[in-house]
């Protein structure tokens, strides 16, 4: 017969085991719940900003506001990486900045002994006001703070806020960041449209206002640039000085008289610059006066019957010139018709070997006059297509950069248009040319390269440039972290300059003028095809003055 073990016995033998496995539930919940604790401050005067709004990422969504004297506390934390940042109006975050070692700067471990500093820096502004020669407030001129910048290695004139003057000739721009600014001033565009059943010509040279720079020059390159430092308040008062003004005339065809057409004169800047625009429907002549020296894009459109289908469908005829203007210019002839375009097509091996089965490419014609002429497609535009090739419509003239980049690992092992090699020449597009398509070969055997980025003997943060000197458009930058290590895939075969430097924000690493003062200290690597790895060790280079 089998004896049973009292029930008393159970409880006394289980109880212990129960209580020790409460306890060390409730240790390891007590050891897991961690805190995180730092504090906002001025990144230039080091004072706590208070009432900032710190978010913690990394699939928390917790945030709160830091109190009056910038500190914050995340509690009841797990183990891990959290993303930590900090946003206040009238500051920047070392990420909106764009600076180097922002991505490390936010990353806080958790458990850590370590508070966490986040860093503000406060916004600049330019305000002043406009007058005339006599002295006068000017209404309604918009004022633009414009720097440059560069983007993907290309440099270009960029935005950084605009404000319009009141009735007192009064403007004020804001949230700025800090760097080199030029001012623009563009008086107010008080035309309109005049319709002449006959044109009738000036006798002499008028004088008015147009867009000018300060502080009072027709052009960037003779600008005066006003450097603006973190939380700095800059006054400038701009007096805006007449020029002369001339006129744009000539003749428009291809337009129907019922139909008429359309007429703009852009700047470099985007802006319409025609006041007063005088058009005989009859004939197409065409007036534009008041226009002050510069270079100007004239662009004419109309809407014209689709032949090839029913009377109600329309097509859109265009005709674009490029101007420099430095006195009166007559006898323009401007042609209505389709616009220029042209073909691309994308091989995935050596032409004239297609495949329908390649990726995807984004290819950019980007102008080197007017940034807004830019134009681009995706090709092939859908898949299953019998043949990946697209067109890009309507192109100015003008002279142009083309890029182009895969969707998928590859890189791009030419890229042609006729005779043009478009890894080192632009491609120029005269009014009313025809051009050859533009062909790109894709290559998906690139090279892989590594690197270990050394300072002082130590592993190092830094941007590195994976330098081209053959085909500087096939340049490579990117960052590494604090290990000093990463590695690069999906290289053309060939040789580089691999080149490390704290900060490459405003480098143009495509342009051999730039890059031409660090390949005395660089690394050279020769890559092979067929996906084989090379590895490099490269130490950081001082950054030239002028890039600090």
């Amino acid at each position: 017969m089998r004896r049973s073990i009292p029930a008393f016995i159970v409880s006394f033998t289980v109880l212990p085991w129960l209580l020790g496995v409460a306890a060390a539930l409730a240790q390891q919940t007590e050891t897991e719940n961690f805190e995180v604790s730092g504090m906002v401050i001025n990144a230039v005067t080091g004072e706590p900003v208070s009432r900032a709004l710190v978010q913690m990422q990394a699939g928390t969504g917790k945030a709160q506001f830091a109190g009056a004297d910038g500190t914050f506390v995340f509690r009841n934390l797990a183990r891990g990486r959290y993303n930590l940042t900090a946003s206040k109006p009238g500051f920047f975050s070392e990420q909106q900045l764009g600076l180097w070692n922002a991505w490390r700067n936010s990353f806080q471990d958790v458990p850590s002994e370590k508070e966490v500093v986040l860093k503000l820096t406060p916004e600049g502004i330019i305000y002043g006001e406009v007058k005339n020669e006599s002295g006068e407030p000017v209404e309604g001129v918009t004022v633009r703070a414009q720097r440059w910048q560069t983007e993907n290695g290309r440099k270009s004139l960029q935005n950084g806020g605009e404000a319009a003057t009141d009735d007192e000739g009064n403007f004020r721009l804001a949230e700025l960041t800090p760097g080199s600014y030029h001012l623009s001033f563009v008086p107010a565009n008080r035309g309109g449209w005049v319709t002449y059943d006959k044109l009738h010509r000036r006798k002499q040279t008028n004088q008015g206002y147009g867009p000018q720079f300060y502080p009072g020059v027709a052009d960037v390159e003779s600008a005066t640039a006003i450097e603006l430092r973190a939380g700095a308040t800059v006054h400038i008062t701009q007096a805006l000085s007449r020029q002369p003004l001339f006129e744009v005339a000539g003749v428009v065809r291809g337009a129907t008289p019922v139909g008429g057409f359309s007429l703009t004169l852009m700047n470099a800047s985007g802006d319409m610059v025609q006041r007063i625009v005088g058009i005989d429907p009859k004939s197409g002549e065409f007036q534009i006066p008041g226009v002050p020296a510069g270079t100007y894009l004239l662009a004419a459109s109309a809407q014209a019957p689709n032949g090839n289908g029913p009377q109600e469908l329309q097509v859109q005829l265009t005709a674009t010139r490029l101007i420099q203007l430095k006195s009166d210019l007559a006898g323009l002839v401007l042609i209505l018709g389709r616009g220029i375009s042209v073909g691309v097509q994308v091989y995935g091996g050596i032409p004239p070997v297609e495949t329908t089965n390649v990726p995807q490419v984004m290819v950019q014609l980007i102008s080197k006059e007017f940034l807004q002429n830019s134009r681009g497609t995706m090709v092939p535009p859908q898949n299953g297509e019998p043949r990946p090739a697209a067109r890009i419509e309507d192109i100015p003239p003008g002279t142009y950069t083309v890029e182009a980049s895969p969707n998928q690992p590859a890189y791009i092992a030419s890229l042609r248009c006729g005779s043009v090699d478009l890894l080192r020449d632009d491609l120029t597009i005269a009014p009313g040319g025809v051009l050859p398509p533009i062909e790109v070969t894709l290559g998906k055997d690139g090279a892989q390269l590594s690197v270990k980025v050394m300072e002082k003997g130590q592993p190092a943060a830094a941007a590195v440039v994976i330098y081209s000197e053959e085909y500087p458009r096939r340049s490579v930058l990117t960052q590494t972290n604090e290990t000093g290590a990463f590695s690069q895939g999906n290289l053309a075969p060939g040789k580089y300059q691999v080149i490390a430097v704290k900060d490459a924000l405003d480098l143009e690493f495509r342009s051999p003028g730039a890059m031409e003062k660090y390949l005395e200290h660089a690394s050279a690597v020769t890559l092979q095809s067929g996906g084989a790895e090379t590895s490099v060790r490269v130490e950081v280079q001082e950054l030239p003055e002028r890039h600090r």
